[in-house]
């Protein structure tokens, strides 16, 4: 079920390469700020550009609640670096979860940050609040959102005809609807736990290379 307590509890985690964890009032730099006002970050989302102050961005930052509504920044371990947030919000009372990312540093484009980083959040939400089902809501022509969840094995459930309309002159977009389900989840994480596991034989291989 989920929390009962409703106290915010920051989210913090790691995968090989990434820190994920709630953002902060440090993190309101001039950096993200650039990200907000690049068209090229913003229109595939089909978000506006808007120029923020680092005062006025750490104010969208001070209004999460950290209970049904989270900012989580994505950090490069080995040079800290902030490359992009999750937006991720709860509903209670259906146990469901939203969740977007945004890719600021473009740099990172390509380099299958969203997978890595989006299963660490799939891991908290099904585990720690309580969620039984997280939905993702890509434009249909945000080809490479789309091929991430693909290849995580999201469900499609279906396309939202004309949802938006584009703030970029394209007229009215479609947009899709991925589902992922807890259960389902578990099963494919064990799934591929079973497959990284070493066969017996491999690990006397193993044993035997370091003995030689």
């Amino acid at each position: 079920m989920p929390p009962t307590d409703k106290k915010p509890v920051p989210i913090r985690l790691t995968t090989e390469r990434f820190l994920l964890r709630s953002l902060e009032l440090s993190d309101a730099t001039e950096r993200f700020v650039s990200w907000l006002a690049d068209p090229g970050v913003m229109k595939p989302l089909n978000k506006p550009t808007s120029q923020l102050t680092v005062q006025q961005l750490e104010a969208i930052i001070r209004a999460v609640d950290g209970i049904k509504n989270f900012q989580i920044g994505i950090f490069e371990r080995r040079s800290k670096a902030h490359v992009g947030n999750f937006y991720a919000s709860i509903d209670d009372i259906h146990q469901t979860a939203t969740i977007d990312v945004m890719i600021g540093d473009t740099g990172y484009w390509g380099s299958k940050v969203v997978n890595e980083c989006r299963a660490a959040l799939l891991d908290h939400f099904f585990r720690v609040r309580g969620v039984e089902k997280v939905i993702g809501r890509p434009l249909v022509r945000n080809f490479p959102s789309v091929f991430n969840y693909k290849t995580q094995g999201w469900h499609l459930e279906g396309i939202l005809k004309e949802q938006w309309r584009s703030f970029y002159g394209e007229g009215r977009l479609d947009q899709y609807q991925f589902c992922m389900l807890k259960d389902e989840w578990r099963s494919r994480r064990q799934a591929d736990q079973a497959k990284a596991k070493p066969k017996k034989g491999d690990r006397k291989k193993a044993a035997a290379r370091r003995r030689s």
